[in-house]
C-alpha cells in the first residue's frame, strides 16, 4: 500500500491505495539552494537583463513624468506579486511623493472581484499603500470606459480597460503556468483575457474548439495566435513573469519583450510538469489545494491536464473541496441543459458563453471515463450531471477500486501544475 497524503483545501488528506505517485523528480531543495529571500534576488536579475528590450528604469526614465499602469493577477492566480512589485518599485525608483503616478491593476478577466481578504493575500502592503491613494483598480470586463484598439484576423473586437489605454508605460506581471486551452498562462493573458472586455474575451475562447487550443501548445494554438495579435494592438512595455514548481518554489524570473518572455518561461514550465506515462484503469487527482480548489470552475483545469492518460472508459477521482461551490452561473446551467459532449460542442459553436466552455469540457471529459468528484458539493447535483459525487476520498476510493490489486492506479498531487503525457499507442482524442 502506498500510504501519503493530497492537497485538498487548506488541508491534506490521507490516501491509502496501491498506486504509483506521479510526481516531477528534483524539485528544488529550498533547505539546500533556494532560500526564500533568494526569489527577489532572482526576480532583481531579471529585470537587470531583459529580453529584447531596455531596462525598465531606462524606458521609464526616457518618459518624464510617466503614467505608469501595473497589471497584476487576480485572486485566482498565485503568482509572487508582492516579490515583483519589491523589485519594480526598487527599480522603477518609486518614492511615497511619487505614488500616484503608479496604478496597480488587477487583471480578472471575467472572474468575481477579489474580496478585500483577497487583496490583502495577493498584494500583501502595497494594498493598503494603494487603495489609500485611490490608484488600486480592478478591473471591470463590463465597463462601459473600455476603449477599442482593433480587431484580430480571427475576428476578435478587442475593447480595453482604459487606465491600461491611457498609461504611458504599460507593465504585466504575472506567471507562467499550464493553461488548457491557451497553451501556457503569463505573457499576453494578462491583457486578453485579463484586462479585456466582456465581448473581447468571448470571442477569443470561442476559438478553443479547434484541437491545436490544448495544454502546452502554443506553436499553432488559434487562442493563443489571437491573444498574441490582440495584445499587439496595446503592446506593454515591459513585462516580468516567473515559473514556479509545483510546489510553489519559484525556479526563475524573465523580463523583456512579451513574447520572448514567454517562450523563454514556457519551455522551462513545459519540462518542469510534464510526466510521461502509460495509461490507468484509475486515476486520483488532487487539484493541489486552496487556491486552486476554491470552486470547480478553477479545479476542472485539472482534469484536462491529466484525464487522457485513464484508459477508454476507466476512472479519473478528482479531489477539490469547492468551499466556493461550482465558481459559475453558466457552467452550472450548461452542464444542467447540455447533458452530452455533442450537446455542448454544438452550443459552443453557436451561442458561446464564458462559463459554458468549461461544461464542454467536462463533458468532453466524460465521453472518454467515468468521472468522480470527492468535494464539498452537492453529491445529488453531481449524480444529475452523471458524475459521482463523494464527501471523502475513502468513500471513493472503496466504491470506485474496491481496493482491487488488479487496477492500474495512478496518484497525482498537483493537478493544476502537472501535465501527464501518454507515451502508449492507446491514446485516442475525443
Amino acid at each position: 500500500m502506498t500510504k501519503l497524503q493530497i492537497p485538498y483545501g487548506s488541508r491534506l488528506i490521507d490516501v491509502d491505495t496501491a498506486g504509483k505517485l506521479l510526481e516531477r523528480e528534483g524539485g528544488i531543495d529550498r533547505s539546500k539552494t533556494q532560500p526564500k529571500d533568494r526569489d527577489v534576488e532572482r526576480i532583481r536579475h531579471a529585470l537587470q537583463n531583459p529580453i529584447g528590450t531596455k531596462k525598465l528604469r531606462e524606458i521609464v526614465d526616457r518618459k518624464k513624468d510617466a503614467k505608469i499602469v501595473i497589471v497584476v493577477d487576480d485572486h485566482t492566480r498565485e503568482a509572487p506579486t508582492v516579490k515583483m512589485l519589491d523589485a519594480l518599485t526598487e527599480e522603477i525608483g518609486i518614492e511615497h511623493k511619487e505614488i500616484r503616478q503608479v496604478i496597480l491593476l488587477v487583471a480578472c478577466g471575467t472572474h468575481t472581484a477579489p474580496t478585500e481578504e483577497d487583496l490583502k493575500r495577493i498584494l500583501g502592503a502595497y494594498m493598503n499603500t494603494y487603495a489609500s491613494q485611490l490608484n488600486l483598480e480592478i478591473h471591470d470586463c463590463d465597463a462601459k470606459d473600455q476603449v477599442f484598439v482593433g480587431t484580430t484576423s480571427r475576428g476578435t473586437p478587442v475593447m480595453l480597460n482604459r487606465s491600461y489605454i491611457e498609461a504611458d508605460v504599460k507593465i504585466l506581471t504575472g506567471d507562467i503556468t499550464l493553461h488548457y486551452y491557451a497553451g501556457f498562462g503569463g505573457g499576453r493573458k494578462s491583457i486578453l483575457p485579463g484586462v479585456s472586455s466582456r465581448e473581447t474575451i468571448r470571442k477569443n475562447h470561442a476559438l478553443l474548439l479547434d484541437d491545436r487550443a490544448k495544454t502546452a501548445n502554443i506553436k499553432d494554438n488559434p487562442v493563443h495566435l489571437d491573444m498574441t495579435e490582440a495584445a499587439s494592438f496595446a503592446p506593454p512595455d515591459f513585462v516580468i513573469n516567473t515559473v514556479a514548481d509545483s510546489s510553489g518554489n519559484l525556479v526563475d524570473a524573465y523580463a523583456g519583450e512579451m513574447n520572448s518572455v514567454l517562450l523563454r518561461g514556457a519551455g522551462v514550465m513545459k519540462k518542469l510538469s510534464s510526466i510521461e506515462t502509460d495509461l490507468f484503469d484509475v486515476l486520483v487527482v488532487s487539484a493541489g489545494g486552496f487556491p486552486k480548489d476554491r470552486n470547480l470552475y478553477q479545479a476542472t483545469k485539472a482534469i484536462e491536464n491529466c484525464y487522457r492518460t485513464v484508459v477508454p472508459g476507466g476512472t479519473l477521482i478528482l479531489v477539490a473541496e469547492c468551499r466556493e461551490g461550482i465558481g459559475d452561473s453558466y457552467f452550472e446551467e450548461w452542464m444542467n441543459k447540455y447533458t452530452t459532449y455533442e450537446d455542448a460542442a454544438d452550443a459552443i459553436r453557436t451561442n458561446f458563453v464564458l462559463g459554458g466552455h468549461k461544461a464542454f469540457y467536462m463533458r468532453k471529459t466524460m465521453k472518454r471515463v467515468h468521472l468522480a468528484i470527492v468535494s464539498e458539493l452537492d453529491t445529488q447535483m453531481l449524480n444529475r450531471w452523471g458524475i459521482t459525487g463523494y464527501k471523502s476520498l475513502h468513500e471513493a476510493l472503496k466504491k470506485e477500486i474496491d481496493f482491487n490489486e488488479q487496477l492500474k492506479i495512478g496518484i497525482v498531487k498537483k493537478g493544476l501544475d502537472t501535465l501527464l503525457v501518454n507515451v502508449s499507442n492507446q491514446e485516442k482524442s475525443v
